[in-house]
């Protein structure tokens, strides 16, 4: 990752790689990094909780560059996306950020082809909308961002979340008001797949992620209450069902369950009463099949609407790249 941001074309940046807590091999390689490019300068978390959002606040509080853009450490910048981001943002001054579409790295090989996992791409009438429905239009490393647009708009990345973070930072941004559009350009970075999601898949059923799940539920629905009132109550509820199958996909925590349907009903008692219904059911369905079953057959709507979704939207992004 970091070679890949050394060989781009455009060379005028600074790399702050903040360290989360590595082992010493890791840190002497960083600073072999460090001592190899003066530009690239090693940052320890020197604060708690542990975790990315708290390492990408420190990275910001100490960049020191006109725009900012969040990389993960094991994905791959291709040799002109810091060219082309930073020569857009300077072509539209108004923005305080752009989005920009990216490619997969599959059992490490670089693809540009449409992809559930491909984000970045102007495929939805409301971004909002997706985003409540946990059907990202884009992570932040799709985007570059005004350093002072954010710091005057006081987004931050929340530290209490241990997870979804890169949707509630996004979200953060737009009902702030800042601008942003789509640049159509080749696809200038791949997102690393596989592994790493059945890494973060594992995590979602421990006990803390899932405490950070009902906390980003409540969140959720107080940033989108505050912007628009019901409106998206919908879109929300369909975003709590993505969140209850990935929690429960070994079947119902039945405690938990009772906890997602008192937070979906503080917010909205209609759709934390069909949510109610949806678990008792899968808990009937339980005593005479197995847990997966007793959890999807109440879920049928949603799990085919779902998979729809997803291929529309891999038919949405195919159309664009004909184009």
């Amino acid at each position: 990752m970091v070679e890949s941001i050394r060989a781009n074309r455009f060379q005028l940046w600074e790399l702050l790689v903040v360290d989360d807590g590595s082992d010493e091999d890791t840190i002497t390689v960083l600073n072999q990094l460090s001592c190899k490019d003066s530009r690239i300068r090693i940052i320890r978390r020197n604060r708690s909780p542990k975790g990315a959002q708290t390492c990408r606040n420190i990275g910001m509080e100490q960049a020191k560059g006109k725009y900012i853009i969040f990389f993960d450490n094991d994905d791959y910048v291709l040799p002109y996306c810091l060219e082309t981001r930073v020569g857009a943002m300077e072509s539209n001054p108004l923005l305080d950020f752009m989005v920009f579409p990216t490619g997969v790295i599959i059992d490490d090989v670089y693809t540009d082809v449409a992809h559930q996992s491909s984000y970045g791409y102007p495929i939805y009438k409301d971004d909002l909308d997706a985003f409540a429905r946990r059907q990202l239009p884009f992570v932040v490393w799709n985007n570059i961002y005004r350093v002072d647009s954010l710091r005057m708009a006081n987004i931050k990345w929340d530290e209490n979340l241990l997870s979804l973070q890169d949707a509630d930072f996004n979200v953060q941004t737009i009902v702030a008001g800042l601008k942003y559009s789509y640049f159509d350009c080749p696809a200038d970075l791949g997102y690393r797949i596989g592994l790493r999601k059945e890494s973060v898949s594992k995590k979602f059923a421990s006990l803390s992620h899932k405490n950070s799940t009902l906390y980003a539920i409540e969140k959720y629905y107080r940033m989108y209450k505050d912007y628009s009132g019901d409106k998206y109550n919908s879109a929300l509820y369909n975003g709590v069902l993505f969140l209850y199958n990935r929690v429960m996909a070994d079947g119902i925590d039945v405690e938990y369950a009772r906890l997602m349907v008192q937070t979906v009903k503080r917010n909205s008692v209609f759709y934390g009463t069909l949510l109610s219904l949806a678990v008792r059911s899968s808990m009937i369905l339980q005593t005479i099949m197995p847990n997966k079953y007793a959890r999807q057959i109440p879920m049928v709507p949603y799990l085919i609407e779902y998979r729809h979704r997803i291929k529309d939207k891999i038919t949405k992004i195919h159309k664009l790249k004909k184009q």
